[in-house]
């Protein structure tokens, strides 16, 4: 009997702690035997500034010239001298190479031979045609008195036209071996490379006694040095397809050089690709955005990979906050009146299913020990700061951390500063009383 008593008392005690599990407490919802979440959480935190905040674009670039030449032969030939060595600083006109011209000096002498005796030919062709001319003429006053014959006049005539003809050929090859010699001689004056434009040799990919070739289709040709003009350079940068929108040509920039990551070096975009550019075997797709370098800095040299930050948005006076003190939570787990906002304002042509699906951008902030959550509207961001649009007081205080704690954090739970944030708080009390006690001083000391 006394078991079977015992059994009972058990059953009711623990459907009263079973019952009481369902009860909820009308502050904050939660039940009347949570204990666990009464447990403070530790947590970091930060008062809103106004500041200004601007927003960058990062990429990755090469340093090159904005006006660098290859320079490559028209003809094929022997280099027989090269004054200039890799690093020589050129003027526009200054001879780069001389190439060998006894092959061609020797076909121009043969061409200037070849339009001399054409010309001979010609005045021969002329005279054999006047003469021509003249018999066809008598032929055909003997004609008029019967004194030939039509087979003889006929003769008289072809002789004419093919002696016409024959002066009419031997114009033309005049005119072709002209034209012919006319090309031999500019050949010739390609034997000479002088500097296209002034500046400094980059490259040199040739050396004296080598052969250099002309372009095809299929062969580029030989390229015998490469000139950059050093007094202006850009950066040849790679943007991301997610940050090409917002990159406009005008913008700011900054150029930081792999040889020296700490000192920056200004520039601007001039140009942003309208067609994107896939890396082979990688599904990476970027936009090709040309900076022109806005300084004479010595440490800029073509070829160089450098990062380049692009200042894409900037706010003069925005109330800030901490990055990490933004959270993304879904609405299942937001309070009700927060949801409803969110729905008034961004969620009126979502379905249902897609609503429960989704994550909504929130604040906590520390309201005397427990955490309120705050829908937020944000702004433009930079690595440490985020814009608050609309959503936090800028008397609030926010709560950026650990991420722990954040990632636990629910609306009305108990927190406790960290020992650092208590610390910070202290000395901040101590300034403002000392500072109310200097101020008091002085007001006394002037009565």
């Amino acid at each position: 009997m006394r078991k079977f008593a015992t059994l009972i008392i058990l059953i009711v005690v623990a459907g009263v702690i079973f019952g009481l599990g369902y009860f909820r407490r009308g502050a904050d919802d939660k039940p009347i035997l949570h204990v666990a979440d009464d447990v403070p959480l530790t947590v970091s935190i930060a008062q809103p500034t106004r500041q200004e905040i601007t927003q960058i674009v990062q990429a990755p670039g090469d340093v090159e010239a904005v006006l660098e030449v290859e320079v490559r032969s028209e003809i094929v030939a022997k280099i027989d001298e090269m004054p200039v060595k890799e690093g020589d600083i050129v003027k526009k006109g200054d001879l780069l190479c001389r190439l060998n011209d006894s092959n061609l000096r020797a076909e121009v002498q043969s061409g200037l031979a070849r339009v001399a005796r054409l010309k001979a030919a010609i005045v021969d062709a002329e005279a054999e045609t006047e003469k021509a001319d003249r018999d066809y003429r008598r032929q055909l006053q003997l004609t008029e008195v019967d004194a030939t014959s039509d087979k003889e006049r006929q003769d008289y005539s072809t002789t004419f036209k093919k002696s016409r003809a024959l002066l009419e050929m031997r114009t033309q090859e005049l005119a072709e071996s002209e034209a012919y010699l006319t090309r031999l001689k500019e050949d010739l004056k390609k034997t000479v490379i002088t500097a296209p434009i002034g500046g400094i040799i980059s490259k040199l990919s040739v050396k004296e006694g080598e052969i250099v070739v002309t372009g095809t289709m299929n062969n580029p040709g030989t390229v015998i040095m490469t000139i950059s003009d050093l007094s202006r350079m850009q950066v040849r940068a790679r943007v991301d397809e997610v940050d090409v929108p917002m990159v406009k040509p005008g913008q700011k920039a900054r150029i930081f050089l792999q040889a020296d990551q700490q000192k920056s070096i200004p520039a601007q975009v001039v140009r942003v690709a309208s067609k994107s550019t896939k890396v082979v075997g990688r599904d990476v797709v970027s936009f090709e955005t040309i900076l022109e370098v806005q300084s004479n800095d010595d440490r800029v040299r073509p070829g160089m990979t450098s990062n380049v930050e692009i200042e894409v948005a900037k706010q003069s006076d925005a109330v800030t906050i901490p990055v990490e003190a933004v959270v993304h939570r879904m609405r299942k787990d937001l309070p009700e009146d927060v949801v409803r906002k969110y729905d008034a304002i961004r969620n009126r042509d979502l379905s249902e299913q897609a609503r429960q699906a989704q994550y909504i951008k929130v604040v906590y902030v520390k309201d005397n020990d427990v955490a309120r959550v705050r829908l937020v509207d944000t702004g433009i961001a930079d690595s440490r700061f985020v814009e608050m649009k609309n959503g936090i007081d800028p008397k609030e205080t926010v709560i950026t951390g650990p991420y722990r704690s954040l990632d636990q954090l629910k609306e009305g739970q108990k927190v406790a500063l960290s020992k650092d944030d208590e610390k910070k708080l202290k000395e901040k009390k101590d300034e403002k009383h000392l500072a109310e006690g200097n101020d008091k001083s002085g007001e006394n000391g002037a009565g």
